[in-house]
């Protein structure tokens, strides 16, 4: 017998941090394993990022999900945003995830103007503001560089991204029965035609979180989140 019934695999986004889902981490009972993997080449300074891929991305969660799968019964993916296609590619060698928590999944990208000025208004602040789309964007930054420019000149990871989408999309996909997309009504930088897709591919009807951005989740849309990942625990 594994010594947990349960167990929830978190995967982060692209230039994205494990802290983005500290509101649910800490709502979780001791009882469930939590593994919040830190993807290669983040957490770190932009050089690191820059040499980074999309395979080592890959194998960080499919090795995590093997571990856990040792010592999990059950285990249940929360992604957001690139995180959400790592967990669908792993999903389909391994098959381990009895249900999935998808949140802004990228099957198409709409960069808007408010992308980019949160993105850089948050670096020129560092995190000190009242706007809270700002605020939510450092904070789900993990890559650090000494000049705001330095982001600018950081493109390998991205094609690294464009890759990963350009293959899930034309990938046959399995997904299990009990696996939830969300996306976000204010999202900057995912398309809103990746709700049309996924309920015409999958077959599941997505859910459209009101007031949230790409990385900002008011408290409203956190305990939905919770909600969901707590009926999930519970089958």
């Amino acid at each position: 017998m594994k010594p947990y019934r349960v167990g929830i695999l978190f995967v982060h986004g692209i230039q994205g941090s494990p802290k983005q889902f500290d509101f649910l981490i800490e709502q979780i009972p001791d009882d469930i394993l939590c593994c919040n993997v830190i993807l290669p080449g983040h957490g770190a300074t932009i050089k690191e990022f820059k040499e980074s891929t999309g395979k080592e991305w890959l194998r960080a969660v499919t090795d995590a999900s093997l571990k856990m799968s040792e010592q999990c019964e059950h285990i249940i993916f929360v992604g957001h945003s690139m995180g959400c296609l790592l967990g669908l590619l792993t999903q389909q060698k391994k098959a381990l995830f009895s249900s999935m928590l998808l949140l802004c999944c990228p099957f198409r990208l709409r960069p808007t103007w408010r992308y980019f000025r949160n993105s850089l208004s948050a670096n020129l602040t560092k995190g000190k503001t009242d706007d809270p789309f700002v605020k939510a964007a450092w904070d789900a930054n993990s890559v650090s560089a000494r000049h705001t420019v330095s982001y600018l000149f950081c493109s390998h990871p991205y094609f690294e991204l464009f890759k990963t989408i350009r293959y899930v999309r034309n990938k046959r996909l399995i997904i299990p029965k009990d696996t939830v997309f969300c996306y976000s009504e204010l999202d900057e930088i995912v398309s809103k035609r990746c709700i049309q897709y996924t309920r015409e591919r999958f077959g599941t009807k997505p859910r459209v979180m009101s007031g949230c951005g790409h990385n900002y989740f008011p408290p409203a849309a956190q305990a939905e989140l919770l909600g969901i990942l707590s009926v999930m625990v519970k089958k």
